[in-house]
């Protein structure tokens, strides 16, 4: 932040005469969504993408295939993770074309019951591969409470 030092308006000028300084962000976008976002207990999974994914109908297919609706997930940027307020289990997937972003993510994690990762959903969406790996990761982690 730094001190502004126009007075212009009456406003202004009042205030300096007051002796209050005023202050202007200069990264104002440092604060977007700066807000805790506390996880419901009815939320099962979290998906940390770069995008809102869960109107995808490939994201429809697995949550169906989890048995889990649309109330029961959370779908919240890389960024927004710093934010999250967890105060039960859940499971993490992780959708990013960058493996080292998601391991850096990993120390993060609060409550962590599954983590599964993968890479992001475009490149997800045409890789049998990537979908199986995703299925294996599913299968192998403990059972979604």
């Amino acid at each position: 932040m730094q001190e502004t030092r126009r007075h212009t308006s009456r406003r202004d000028l009042l205030l300096q005469q007051m002796g209050i300084s005023q202050w202007q962000l200069v990264r104002p976008e440092a604060l977007k969504g700066a807000i805790n976002i506390a996880v419901p207990e009815s939320v099962r999974l979290v998906i940390v993408s770069h995008q809102n994914l869960l109107q995808q109908p490939i994201i429809q297919d697995l949550l169906r295939g989890l048995t889990l609706d649309s109330t029961q997930v959370l779908n919240i940027t890389f960024k927004q993770l710093a934010y999250l307020q967890v105060n039960h289990t859940v499971n993490y997937w992780l959708l990013h074309k960058n493996a080292d972003e998601i391991h850096r993510t990993l120390s993060g994690l609060q409550q962590p019951l599954n983590v599964w990762q993968s890479v992001d959903l475009a490149a997800f969406k045409h890789d049998p591969q990537a979908k199986r790996q995703l299925w294996r990761q599913i299968q192998q982690s403990a059972p979604i409470k």
